[in-house]
Order: C-alpha cells, then structure tokens, then sequence
C-alpha cells in the first residue's frame, strides 16, 4: 500500500531483511508443515484393511484377551470383501472360493466381536484398532468429516479470534492446543472420545493454518507479496510431502498420531522468539509496542532508524484507516457514505451477482470437495500407497508456477476452466483403467500418472478460485463474501469421505462423481466475467458491470497482471 506510512517504514529497514526471513521460515514452518501432517495424515490413520474375516465360531469359542488386542491380530492369508445387496462380505483367498459372511458368526446369526486383519503393510489403522467394520464400517468416513467439520468451525472462528486477540496468541495457542489434543488421541480406546478430540484437532489445524498466512504477509509490503505467498504455499505442499515418511517409518497409526503432534509443542519457546504483527498491534492502537517491534527488526538488520524515529500514524485511527485502503488510492473511490452502505445481501439481491455467487461458490465446493478426495484416494490407487501419495503431493508444488503464467498470459476464466476440464477427464479416466491389459500387461503406472495430472489440474482450479472469489465481490462486502465461501468450500471436504465410502458399492463411483463435477463447474466458469487486469470493483454497479470494464493498464494495476494467490489477499488484510 504505497500511501502507508508502515509500508514505508518496511522498505526503509530491507524488504527481505534477516529478521523477515527467519520470521518467514519459523511461522510458516509451524503453520503449514504441523497443520498439514495432521489434515492429510488422516489418510493413513483412517485407511481401512484389504480384508478380515470372523476369528470366532458357534463351535469355536473366542480368543483369550491375551491373543487379541482392541481388535487387531496378527496379519493371516489375504482376505478380500466385496459389499452385497445384504452387507455381507464375500471373503476370497488364495486357498477357498466360497461366500462368507464375517460379520455373524458361523453358523449362527450372532454377530462376530473379533475378527483377524490382513494389512498389506502391515500397519494399525483406527479402523482396525476399533473394529469400523460390517455394520460399523461407515463410521471410519464419519470420523474424517467429523475432522473436517472442525476445520470448517475452525476457519470461520479463528479470523474473529485473530482479529480481537492478535496474530502471534492465536498462531502459537492453535499450534499448542493441536499438538496437545494429537497427542491425548493417541492414548483413546473409544470411537466417541476419539471424534471429540479429532474435531478439536481439525478446528486448530485449519485455525492456525489461516493466522500464519496472514502473519507471514503482514511483515512484507504489496510489491513483496507475491512472492512470499507463493513461498508460503511451496512451504504448504512440502508439509505434505512430509507425510510420507511419517507414514511409512510410523506403521502404527498411535505413534504416528504422537509423532505428528509432539513437534507442535515447539510453539512453548516459540512464544519468547516471534513477535505480533505490527499492522495488527498499529490498528489496535499500540503504536509503542509496534516501535518496539521496528527498532528490533532495524537491529537484526543491521539498518540505522530514520532521524527521529518510525514516524507511524499520528493516532491508531489514521493508521487503521490507511490499513483499510489498501491500494485503492489508484482507483477513483465513490464517497465513503456510498461504499459502507453495501451488504451482502444488496450482492444477492443483484441478479447478475448472484449468479456469480453461486458460480463461485459451486466452483471452489467442488475443486476442494475433489482436491482433498484425490488426496484421500492415494491410498486406494494400485501400486504402493506410499509412493503414490508423495507424487500426489508433490504435483502440487509446480501447480503454483503453471497458474502464474496462465492467468498472466491468457486470464483467470479460461485457466480456471481448462483446469477444471482436464481434472475431470483424468478423474473419469483412472476410474474406468484396468489394472491389467487384456494381454496381462500392467498398467499401475498409466494409473498414477493420470492420478497425478488430475491432483495438478485441481490444484491449479482451486488456487485460481481464490483469487476469482477476492476479485468478483465489491470492496465493502469482499471479506464476507470470500468467508462463506470458505465455508462452502470446507463442506466439500466434508462430503469427500463419503463419496469415497460408495466406492464399496463399485469401486468407479467416486472418481466419476468428482469428474463429472469437475466438468460441471468448467461449463458454468464462462458465465463469470474475466478478471484478468481489471480493477477491483468498489460498489454494487462495478461489480455488475465488471465484465465490461476495460482493462487497467500495467502502470495502473500491477496487481491484475500477476496473477498471484497474493493479490487476492490483500484486500483481505
């Protein structure tokens, strides 16, 4: 913001200066690698067994408490089940062909209480540990909405908190309180208190991940964004690699649970080091303390202080006033009187705007619904779960670049759209590939690697979404109506769990369904209005008219032509 006294504070004390850049590396480290080891971490914890089948019978009494702990024994011949019309289970193994129904008992109609898994890894999953098979089968996937519920919860809460409380409280309390609840489940025996604290540990995760995205910018002035949001988001896809070996070295998911969580209690020291985001402390007013924080950040630097001092706002109201208008002094602004009289529900009221809305909204449900979905189906491609979901992760990392130039050189909507349509061709066509050739010819690679180009595409259409999301609302109405989308979007992730649940029913049901979305939301991504160099409206009549308003030129509107996941967020701070 060029006519913020701060942002020119900023540049006098270095824009990458030493104490940024550690700042940088230490917030985002804890609110991107930490929250993300516990969003897609559930992958594994939550991953169901290849097979089970009854351990007892009418003629053979159950196992002495010795042989069996929670419900898990030692891996025997591989068993397979394929859900009927009944829900019973045909069981297949190398040495019989018969139909079995393992959830009663032989020859009876009682139900069994213990039961051997095969895992092809060898490892412990809630599942097993907990016994979510036959009638209890569907609680696995509700215990992952119900993580996801809380990152719902979470996102709508912690920007309230971090907005009356500050950045570093609720940055360092989330990451606490994450680690403290990951580690308490590690140690529950009980289907209910291990949702309660996993919805818990899914509104920290989210809540945290959030404040550290805004901590991290507010230290940078405009022309620094967009390259330290995308470091921030290269920092967020190699937290998902990381899961890997996490996963793979941890084969039980209770040392995994407490090697993921015992890290987030660096945020104890971390509380003597960081410092509070000095826009925040200056639109509270508590210019001294904000001082504080610059002749710090000048001493780190090795930068001498202006003669006199860091002249900041005369008052905290000017200060929050000029943080308020951020980059607006470019655009020709109706009277304050005009712009603070426009709700959210004036953007609904407006038909073309409320198609827009509901567009958007349908289009970020369904790019998160299925970027969290192909994460989840990692697990049940062929081939190693492992080394399938480290690729999937790491097809995000050069999404972040392919959007740059794309929405730089040819505009948001028709990236936005071309992303959306390979996705869900891709999704559709892993789906239907058989594993082998007619002629016995495998073809687990051609598999992953269209898995791999669908997480891309996906990735590349949500990161897009926000920015289209920032850029279609008015100014008064920006923030709220990109927060409902947020929300809406955060449901998808709740319903993913379930759509994955059908492929029980047949296995190409949920990659079709996330395809045929896909493809849905490319057909509605023309209606919108290209926002590629436009300026972003200020009231209800720019926004309706925003199609037709003609470009700014790059003299005038930096922030258009870069096309970053930044620029939308900086009229958000």
């Amino acid at each position: 913001m060029e006519g913020s006294r701060l942002d020119v504070v900023l540049r006098h004390l270095g824009r990458y200066g030493r104490y940024q850049v550690l700042c940088t590396i230490l917030i985002a480290t804890i609110g991107t690698w930490f929250p993300a080891w516990h969003l897609m971490g559930i992958i594994f914890t939550a991953d169901s067994p290849q097979g089970y089948q009854c351990v007892t019978s009418a003629a053979n009494p159950p196992p002495k408490p010795s042989a069996v702990l929670a419900g898990v024994v030692e891996s025997v011949t591989p068993t397979y089940k394929q859900w009927t019309d009944n829900a019973s289970v045909s069981m297949v193994t190398r040495n019989i062909s018969k139909e079995v129904d393992e959830c009663v008992l032989q020859g009876t109609d009682e139900p069994c209480r213990e039961w051997q898994y095969f895992t092809k890894y060898n490892e412990t999953t809630i599942v097993t540990d907990l016994n979510l098979i036959c009638e209890r089968s569907f609680l696995a996937q509700t215990a992952q909405s119900i993580f996801l519920a809380g990152c719902l919860v979470g996102s709508f809460l912690f920007g309230f908190l971090s907005d009356a409380f500050g950045r570093k409280k609720m940055l360092l309390i989330g990451c606490l309180a994450n680690g403290v609840f990951g580690i308490l489940v590690a140690f529950v025996q009980n289907y209910p208190g291990f949702v309660t604290l996993w919805f818990f540990i899914g509104l920290f995760t989210q809540g945290y991940n959030q404040v550290q995205f805004i901590m991290v910018i507010e230290m940078f002035p405009p022309e620094c964004r967009t390259l330290i949001g995308s470091l921030n988001n290269m920092f967020w896809g190699v937290g998902v690699i990381t899961v890997t070996p996490f996963a793979y070295i941890f084969r039980n998911w209770r040392h995994m649970q407490l090697a993921i969580s015992i890290p987030c209690l660096v945020a104890i020291p971390l509380w003597f080091i960081l410092d509070d985001s000095i826009r925040w402390l200056i639109s509270k007013g508590r210019i001294g303390e904000a001082t504080n924080i610059l002749n710090k950040m000048a001493r780190w630097n090795s930068v001498e202080p202006p003669p006199g001092g860091f002249l900041l706002a005369e008052d905290a109201e000017e200060e929050n006033i000029a943080l308020k208008e951020i980059d607006k002094s470019e655009v020709a602004a109706p009277s304050i009187k005009e712009k603070t009289s426009i709700t959210y529900l004036d953007v609904l009221r407006s038909p073309r705007l409320l198609l827009n809305t509901v567009i958007i909204y349908f289009s970020w449900f369904v790019s998160m619904m299925t970027y969290y979905g192909a994460s989840l189906n990692s697990a049940h491609l062929v081939g190693s779960k492992y080394a399938n979901f480290f690729f999937l992760g790491l097809a995000e990392i050069p999404a972040f670049f392919i959007i740059h130039f794309t929405m730089t050189w040819w505009g948001r909507r028709p990236s936005m759209g071309l992303f959306f349509v390979v996705s869900g061709l891709t999704s559709i066509a892993t789906a239907f590939i058989p594993m082998k050739t007619v002629d016995g010819a495998d073809l687990t690679v051609p598999i992953v690697i269209m898995a791999i180009i669908a997480k891309l595409c996906i990735t590349c259409a949500f990161s897009i979404n926000l920015i289209f999301c920032s850029e279609i609302f008015p100014t008064p109405v920006r923030n709220v109506g990109f927060g409902i989308g947020a929300v809406v979007a955060n449901i998808g992730t709740v319903v993913a769990p379930f759509i994955l649940y059908l492929a029980s029913y047949a296995s190409f049901l949920p990659l079709t369904i996330f395809g045929a979305l896909s493809i849905s939301a490319a057909v509605l991504i023309p209606i919108l209005p290209e926002t590629r160099n436009k300026p972003l409206p200020e009231t209800i009549e720019d926004a309706v008219h925003l199609g037709r308003t003609p470009p700014c030129t790059q003299d005038k509107d930096q922030r258009g032509k870069s096309g970053s996941k930044l620029e939308a967020a900086n009229d958000l701070l």
